[in-house]
């Protein structure tokens, strides 16, 4: 391969490519503008839970047991009814989020130990959300009872004035989240952003540059010189790796400056994880490239390439909750070894001692994507 054709190739992709102010906007907008919306737009956090409550009670003690909520800083009352008929009018306008009806006696049962049971309605339309609203319920129903209880027995002991009295034993859980400790949804999904993001523009370009050659028909000329598939391929993706790389830490430093996404491992260990997967992305624009007569079909086959390729890399569906036959396809797709890389590197921290397997399945995969696009390209020319 002659390296002064390779790069004349590569200096005429960059002409191309920055000629145009709106390529250039092209080419840097995009990644910046989509990190921002995901940013702000992808967030599964509970927040800002609107509630209805049915106080039939009254008491001091159900009082405190509702502060209990809205003193997280996640629930608000919107509403306190005076019956469950008004209750499903809220529901059915999509108003509120949960339902809770606090019987009449409440406070007494407590008092006498007796089980009291809470009615409650959540609105199970988004399966996820629910979820977590029914998780962070439960949360905040433990934290009340043992503050109850607690401050029960030491009103029993004041009571009593004994000092040898011996209190009940409780057993208070002390939670400790590793790698992300606010539980921000946002620092999960950013960080499993990087496939998708760099695969649109990589795939897209590469596949669409040469496409577009092949509609002006200056692929014919480029056929009839004397310049190698080889040299050809490489010229090609070389310019489209180095637009990703350069896209790949204007994400990272968005990320980590503006929205205080926590990096805690090696940015180089980060930048060659990113290298390697660039040969994936480059190779299957080279192979849709090959089967695509226009530009149309290009972005077409991208699109269908891409959809799968998210879904089954574990970016928002956990991939141990897939049926198995799904889990083994899940291997051979290299958007899955890159997000577990930048999700590890960014919220764990971890090491090439502990990441060296996925990056060599990555590179295994890139360099067969490459070998068989190129062959395919090369044979496509011919």
């Amino acid at each position: 391969m002659r390296r002064n054709v390779v790069f004349g190739i590569i200096k005429k992709e960059f002409i191309q490519l920055f000629r145009d102010i709106r390529m250039r906007i092209v080419l840097f907008g995009p990644p910046i503008i989509m990190t921002l919306v995901f940013g702000y737009a992808i967030n599964t956090d509970v927040k800002n839970v609107r509630m209805i409550v049915f106080d039939e009670d009254k008491t001091a003690e159900s009082r405190r047991f509702i502060e209990k909520f809205t003193g997280s800083g996640y629930f608000f009352v919107i509403k306190f009814v005076e019956n469950e008929k008004e209750v499903d009018r809220f529901f059915d306008t999509g108003k509120v989020d949960i339902f809770i009806h606090i019987k009449n006696g409440f406070e007494k049962r407590l008092k006498q130990g007796k089980a009291e049971s809470i009615q409650l309605f959540v609105d199970g339309t988004d399966s996820s959300r629910s979820s977590m609203i029914l998780a962070s319920v439960n949360n905040l129903l433990q934290d009340y009872l043992l503050y109850y209880t607690k401050r029960n027995v030491a009103i029993e002991i004041a009571k009593r004035g004994n000092a040898f009295f011996s209190s009940p034993s409780f057993v208070e859980v002390k939670e400790r989240t590793f790698f992300n400790p606010e539980l921000s949804s946002r620092n999960f999904y950013l960080t499993g952003m990087f496939g998708l993001l760099i695969s649109m523009i990589t795939i897209v370009l590469t596949a669409m540059s040469i496409v577009k050659e092949r509609e002006y028909g200056t692929i014919d000329q480029l056929i009839v010189s004397p310049i190698t598939p080889a040299e050809l391929v490489a010229g090609k993706t070389i310019p489209y790796m180095i637009v990703g790389f350069v896209d790949t830490i204007v994400i990272s430093l968005v990320m980590i400056f503006w929205f205080k996404v926590p990096f805690n491992g090696s940015f180089l260990l980060l930048l060659l994880s990113v290298v390697i997967f660039l040969l994936t992305t480059t190779a299957t624009g080279l192979f849709i490239s090959t089967i695509s007569q226009t530009q149309q079909q290009a972005l077409l086959s991208v699109i269908l390439f891409l959809l799968p390729a998210l879904l089954f890399s574990g970016f928002a569906f956990p991939i141990n909750a897939m049926p198995e036959v799904i889990q083994l396809i899940t291997y051979f797709n290299p958007m899955r070894y890159f997000i577990e890389l930048t999700r590890s590197i960014f919220l764990k921290g971890t090491g090439h001692n502990i990441l060296w397997p996925k990056l060599v399945a990555l590179l295994a995969i890139g360099l067969a994507l490459f070998y068989f696009s190129s062959r395919k390209f090369a044979k496509h020319l011919e």
